[in-house]
């Protein structure tokens, strides 16, 4: 029966395969001319905040880049699930990887395991069920880190199929493979195998490395699709897979742009993540951007000094092992609150907004600030009334997610530029 099963799983991902090389990606760009009828839009704000001194060692890193001095510039956005679709974070990784290279999708996680939404740019399948958790739920017992999320699964002939898709003008095809995984002799092997079934390389539970959760796989030419299996050399101790996260990249220079975002995520979620940090270090980022607050300020009873906090909690806790990082932290936009006289406007959110603002001004760290930019309390509605937006008035469409993302880069941008006009 599992036979039977199995060989049907393995021609429906072909098949899905097939069909995701055929179809085209249509392209994330947005048309300026389309900003004329968003009048709420301030476009005289569109700018990173504190960024002459904050940022100078990322835009220099930029520069570099750009010079052909260096080969790489890492850049993680950490959020919550204005994130994980990764619609924003997926426009502002392709517009800088157009401009200053692609060095790879970068770091991904296989959500359809875990039962959540997965970003449109690769696809994963499994032949089991899995056991998942996001750092929302910090009381159960699986551990969390890089992703936010962990799977794991005691089922010794578990699979994910994982295939990366081309975006406009950016090839996602790698030449290495890092698995974010645990390790230890209670848990199985892993095999890579490529489209044709070859195993490419073997994860032994038992080997050590630099990061203990860190497994490294390179390969001889670009692969765009792999196959991540269990493998039991030791039926008596190993019992077990577990998985934080996954990382893809290519031999070209450029931007490796990671995105890390769950579903209802908190600043203290992250903090309270066991191995989250730890994990986070390998990516060596050069640029943290932070979106998070929504969730804080969501229902009634918001703690503006608690959620104070919480910030510099996760900022110490990133610097802690990468003191040279910069960061941006973005505000949280304006949105709406349910109650039981339906959704209405929800002022903490300007609080959280303040808070922000406050913190990156007094530890002189770079923010954009969204919530102003989009046109402050109550604009929400607006983006509503342009169907910008999701019906609850707190999550956005495609379309203002991609607005989002085309405005950061712009400021983003035009800091950059200001920064090499600097250096003449």
């Amino acid at each position: 029966m599992f036979l039977k099963t199995y060989k049907y799983f393995k021609l429906f991902f072909c098949l899905v395969s097939f069909v995701l090389c055929l179809a085209s990606v249509k392209a994330q760009t947005i048309d300026t001319s389309v900003y004329k009828q968003y009048t709420f839009i301030k476009h005289n704000l569109n700018k990173i905040e504190n960024d002459s001194t904050s940022l100078n060692f990322f835009y220099e890193k930029l520069y570099q880049l750009e010079q052909k001095q260096i080969t790489r510039v890492n850049v993680t956005h950490i959020g919550d699930s204005h994130i994980q679709a990764d619609n924003l974070s997926g426009l502002v990784r392709q517009k800088l990887q157009l401009k200053f290279g692609n060095a790879g999708r970068g770091l991904i996680f296989p959500y359809r395991s875990a039962k959540s939404n997965e970003p449109t740019s690769y696809k994963t399948i499994t032949n089991v069920p899995w056991d998942y958790k996001r750092n929302v739920f910090y009381e159960k017992p699986l551990p969390i880190g890089i992703s936010g999320y962990t799977i794991e699964t005691g089922d010794s002939l578990a699979e994910i199929n994982l295939m990366v898709k081309d975006q406009p003008k950016l090839g996602y095809s790698f030449t290495k493979f890092t698995l974010f995984h645990e390790k230890g002799q209670n848990n199985f092997d892993i095999s890579i195998c490529d489209d044709l079934n070859c195993e490419r390389g073997l994860f032994k539970s038992t080997d050590k490395t630099t990061n203990a959760f860190v497994s490294e796989l390179k390969f001889d030419k670009p692969i765009r699709q792999i196959y991540l299996r269990n493998k039991c050399v030791d039926t008596a101790t190993q019992k077990v897979t577990r998985i934080y996260g996954m990382l893809v990249e290519n031999d070209s220079a450029g931007v490796l742009y990671n995105m890390i975002g769950v579903n209802g995520a908190e600043y203290r979620h992250y903090v309270m993540s066991k191995y989250f940090t730890q994990q986070l270090s390998y990516l060596n980022s050069d640029l943290m951007i932070i979106s998070l607050g929504t969730n804080e300020a969501y229902s009634a009873g918001f703690d503006k000094e608690l959620f104070y906090r919480s910030i510099d909690s996760l900022v110490l806790c990133i610097k802690s092992i990468n003191p040279n990082v910069n960061f941006i932290i973005t505000t949280p936009p304006d949105s709406y609150r349910k109650t039981r006289k339906g959704r209405v406007k929800n002022p903490d959110m300007k609080l959280a907004r303040e808070a922000v603002v406050e913190y990156c001004s007094k530890n002189n760290v770079a923010f954009w600030d969204l919530y102003e930019i989009m046109g402050g309390y109550g604009s929400m509605g607006k983006w509503y009334a342009m169907k910008l937006t999701a019906k609850d008035r707190v999550h956005f469409s495609g379309r203002g997610y991609q607005i989002q993302g085309d405005l950061f880069y712009t400021a983003l941008m035009n800091g950059y530029e200001k920064y090499k006009k600097g250096k003449k």
